[in-house]
């Protein structure tokens, strides 16, 4: 038997208004996440914000120790590392809200990847000490 017209468009309403709400809940959670990471020393400490800009920088008094580019070196690894963290817990977000299998969640997840791809172990970084 036919569907009325009329339900149909109704269904197809209330479908679209409740991926409207999902989707601005979405951006609204995602503004709030940020990510940190802290060299293996201690001696540098970052947090970038939701977009991976550097929105916290903690130096202690042994960083300051350290040669000009061997602390640049540092913050620039440690922010990396606080940056594939936001990727991660984008992802986590993500599929939190529309499932590991959908196509928003492969699409978010994997656009923060490619820009805040894992940092494999940094060896170098600990070499000012």
């Amino acid at each position: 038997m036919p569907q009325d017209p009329e339900d149909l468009l109704a269904d197809w309403q209330w479908r679209v208004q409740r991926q409207t709400e999902t989707t601005h809940e979405l951006s609204r959670r995602m503004q709030q996440v940020s990510a940190s990471a802290e060299s293996r020393d201690g001696g540098v400490a970052v947090t970038v914000d939701h977009a991976g800009g550097l929105s916290g920088l903690t130096l202690t008094d042994d960083a300051m120790r350290l040669a000009p580019d061997e602390l640049a070196r540092l913050i620039m690894a440690t922010a990396r590392r606080a940056q594939a963290r936001l990727s991660d817990e984008m992802a986590e977000l993500v599929k939190g809200i529309f499932g590991s299998d959908s196509a928003t969640t492969s699409f978010i997840a994997g656009t923060y990847a490619d820009q805040f791809p894992a940092q494999p172990s940094d060896h170098h970084e600990e070499r000012g000490r």
